[in-house]
Formats: structure tokens, C-alpha cells, sequence
């Protein structure tokens, strides 16, 4: 007990410290706000991984992605100062299954996302993330699906395998569909979006529902070491497609899902510094 205090007050003369440092210098604030939100991972990500044989027993293994995003957002708005709005919480529906797609902007899409995501929810990822130490484990854990291009599965075929595997778990799943982070140096955009989450939602025969997520350049930029407290906006949108109609265009709808997000980004988005 008394190490736990001990320690307890190591980090609180720490972050005492380097926040009195902060107000000197941007660079040293982006320093000391980085090694935070690692740290802020890193104890999310063990929080859920001791929780999670209670949760694997009673049969909430999907909520760990919800309770390591909740504890993640918690922990940013206390010692980053970064908190979230959401508009329309309402259409975000429970016990429904939807394919999430977002604007991706940057690391600090992480705090949003914790605020976001429901309970029955699980991540798509890339295969090679299965083996990362402490992240890896944390989404096995979670049942989250892993996907892998080999050189001849075509993009359908790897979505087609994905969509099944989210049909038999009956959840959520998130997704970017610019495929990376964008940065705008301009002002606020998105890059083109891909197909996957498309695909994906039309093999599942779940609704896409579409996220606006305000620029953070204000917030965040590492190419002028820019990492300031703050207050993210995410507007939900109506659901964009009706999943049990076979025969509609992936391309139109992926155009529209676009253009609603984008002029959600703009109406939402604070004139930057």
C-alpha cells in the first residue's frame, strides 16, 4: 500500500512539473503531452487486459474495445485536457449493428473513438498487429477481426471473409475509409475514400453510419510540434445505406458518404490559429 502511494506521488509531482514546464515552450508541451498518451495507452490497454477474464467468462468479450476506449478518453480529458462532443448521440443506436466510418486525422483520433464506440463493438485491423506486444494481445483478447491480403485474394474476396466473420459475431465495427491519416496544411478536407468499409457493410448487410469529426489543427499538428488541450466534435449522421438492397452502387454510395461527411467537417470545424 505504501508503494502504491509512493508512486502515486511520483507522478503527481511528475505531471506537476512538466506541466509548469509546458507553459514555457510548444515543443516542450508536445514532449510532455506525447509521453502522457502513451502512458495513457499503456494503462488502458492493461486495464482492459486484467479485466478481461471476467468479461470473457460472463460473455462481454466485445466490450473490452469499450471499456479500454472509455478508460482511454477519461484519462485524456483529465490529463490532457481533451474532451469530446457528440451531436445526434441518438442515432448512435444500441445493440445494433452499424459499420462506424470516420475522418482520420491523426493519434488523437483515439480519444474520440473512446467516447464513440458501444459496447458490442470490435476493430478490423491489419493481420501483422496481432503479433504486437501489449496491443496485439489486447484485440485477441477482444476477438477483433484480422484480415490479410495475400498476393492473390483480391480486396473483395479479404472483405467477403470479413463481413461473414462480422455477420457471425453480430457487432459493430469501425473503420477509416481514407485507409490513413490525413494531413491538410490548407484547411479542413479528406482524403478519397476507399472501398473496404463499403464492401464490408454491404457483405454484412449492416448500415454504414458515417462520422464527422471536427479538424484538429488546433489541437494537434507535429509538424509545428503543436499538442494543446481541447474540444473535439463529432457529429453522427443518419445511416447512408440500405444494406438488403443488393443491387446498390458502391461507388454512389461511397460519393455520398463522402460529401455529407465533409460538409458535417466544415460546419463543425473551429477557424484554425
Amino acid at each position: 500500500m505504501g508503494a502504491i502511494v509512493t508512486y502515486t506521488l511520483y507522478f503527481l509531482g511528475a505531471q506537476v512539473s512538466m506541466n509548469l514546464l509546458s507553459k514555457l515552450n510548444d515543443k516542450i508541451e508536445f514532449v510532455t503531452k506525447t509521453i502522457n498518451f502513451v502512458l495513457i495507452t499503456f494503462v488502458s490497454a492493461v486495464v482492459s487486459i486484467s479485466c478481461s477474464p471476467y468479461l470473457i467468462l460472463t460473455n462481454q468479450r466485445s466490450s473490452l474495445n469499450w471499456l479500454t476506449g472509455r478508460t482511454f478518453s477519461h484519462l485524456s480529458k483529465l490529463i490532457l485536457g481533451i474532451s469530446v462532443e457528440i451531436e445526434n448521440p441518438e442515432l448512435l443506436e444500441e445493440n445494433k449493428p452499424y459499420v462506424f466510418v470516420g475522418n482520420h486525422q491523426s493519434f488523437v483520433d483515439l480519444v474520440w473513438l473512446g467516447v464513440v464506440f458501444p459496447k458490442n463493438a470490435v476493430i478490423l485491423a491489419k493481420k501483422v498487429i496481432k503479433y504486437y506486444p501489449l496491443l496485439g494481445w489486447f484485440m485477441i483478447l477482444a476477438d477483433d477481426i484480422f484480415i490479410s491480403r495475400g498476393v492473390k485474394q483480391s480486396t473483395k474476396e479479404m472483405f467477403k471473409k470479413a463481413s461473414e466473420d462480422l455477420l457471425r459475431k453480430k457487432n459493430c465495427v469501425f473503420f477509416f475509409p481514407e485507409g490513413t491519416r490525413g494531413y491538410h496544411s490548407h484547411g479542413p478536407d479528406m482524403l478519397p475514400f476507399k472501398k473496404g468499409a463499403f464492401l464490408l457493410a454491404k457483405g454484412a448487410k449492416v448500415p454504414i453510419l458515417p462520422l464527422a469529426i471536427s479538424d484538429m489543427h488546433n489541437i494537434i499538428n507535429p509538424k509545428i510540434w503543436r499538442f494543446k488541450s481541447g474540444v473535439i466534435k463529432v457529429r453522427v449522421l443518419p445511416a447512408i445505406l440500405d444494406s438488403k438492397n443488393e443491387d446498390c452502387d458502391i461507388d454512389d454510395i461511397m460519393k455520398s458518404t463522402r460529401d455529407v461527411m465533409f460538409k458535417a467537417l466544415l460546419e463543425i470545424s473551429s477557424p484554425r490559429v
